[in-house]
Parts: structure tokens; sequence; C-alpha cells
């Protein structure tokens, strides 16, 4: 039974301990909605050095992963491969795009990647 309990909680802090970004923009939207939250939409590719270095770096970070997991649905969306489904106008990558997601009106953006202190202060901005 101590093998049991200990593996849930180890399970829950590694659920915890990261941030499940979603890849379809259209079942975050309805998670944001029924959980009351904001959409933050991120727009990066996989060769983008400055994106994978805050997936890598940035969004591993304690503080930040609590703040996002407890305001945000965060979503991660290919400018190349998901192309046809932005739904903003960007001008470079990274860009974070903060939504209401019951109508999609931009409550804020970020262009360019930040780091974990710097971030942390534009989510609770954008809030």
């Amino acid at each position: 039974m101590k093998i049991v309990l200990s593996l849930l909680v180890l399970a829950l802090s590694l659920f915890a301990s990261a941030i499940n970004f979603e890849k379809d923009l259209e079942s975050a939207k309805q998670k944001a909605i029924s959980q009351n939250k904001k959409l933050m939409i991120m727009y990066s590719t996989p060769t983008c050095p400055e994106c994978n270095y805050m997936k890598k770096k940035v969004f591993k970070d304690e503080k930040v992963i609590s703040y996002v997991n407890e305001n945000f649905v965060p979503v991660v969306m290919d400018i190349k491969k998901d192309k046809a489904l932005l739904p903003y106008e960007f001008i470079g990558i990274p860009t974070l795009f903060f939504a209401n997601a019951s109508d999609m009106k931009l409550v804020g953006k970020k262009i360019g990647g930040t780091r974990e202190t710097q971030l942390l202060e534009i989510l609770e901005k954008m809030k």
C-alpha cells in the first residue's frame, strides 16, 4: 500500500511540475472557457533557438509552471504546420498571445524570447 501511495504522490508531483501545452486551439478554447482562464498561445517552430530555450528552461521554472497552470490554458502552435489555423498576425517568433477564450479578443502579446522573471511579470499583467 505504501508503494502505491508513493507512486501516486510521485505521479501527481510530476504532473504538476510541467506546463502541458495544448496542441489544438479549439479544445484549448473550450477548456479555458470551462475553467474561466485566459489562453496563452505561443507561436514557434521546432527549429527556433529562442523558442526551444523557453520550452527547455523558462517553462521549466517552478514559479512559471505554477502561475501558468493556475491562470492560463497554454497552447503551442507551429507557424509552419498550423499556418492555416493561426488566429493572429505575427512578425517573429516566439510570440506569446494572451486572449479571452470566449471571443478570442487579445489582451496582450509578447514578441521574442524572455527569461523567467520577465515572463512572470508579463503573466501577472495578462491575468
